[in-house]
């Protein structure tokens, strides 16, 4: 049986629902990677193992001429490089519940651009 990666979104939202810091920090990550992944499978490029495959992702969707798909782009490039990257390598950075929900709705408003329905829990 092969993986969804909307269960990375599944699996975010009861992480944040715990509220301590790896929580969190933890279901802002799979936030980010549920989107992501999701994103690059649509683009044809589930076998593209090169390290810029977040950046060739992230590229195509905000030069798209879609603005779904613009959109998806911008909140892919939010996710990374201000939150998801903060709560995997930032130590100092504080996250709080609410940072978390907001990473949340963003992450299920991109998968709605995309054409995805959004797990509920």
């Amino acid at each position: 049986m092969r993986f969804h990666w909307i269960e990375f979104l599944r699996l975010a939202k009861e992480l944040i629902r715990r509220s301590d810091e790896a929580s969190l920090r933890s279901g802002i990550s799979r936030a980010y990677y549920g989107v992501f992944c999701i994103a690059r499978n649509r683009m044809g490029l589930k076998s593209y193992k090169k390290p810029d495959v977040h950046r060739t992702v992230i590229s195509h969707y905000q030069s798209s001429s879609n603005l779904h798909e613009k959109y998806v782009g911008r909140i892919l490039d939010e996710l990374r490089r201000e939150q998801r990257n903060d709560a995997d390598y930032d130590q100092d950075k504080v996250i709080n519940h609410g940072l978390a929900q907001r990473i949340i709705l963003k992450a299920e408003n991109a998968l709605k651009r995309l054409g995805v329905q959004p797990p509920a829990i």
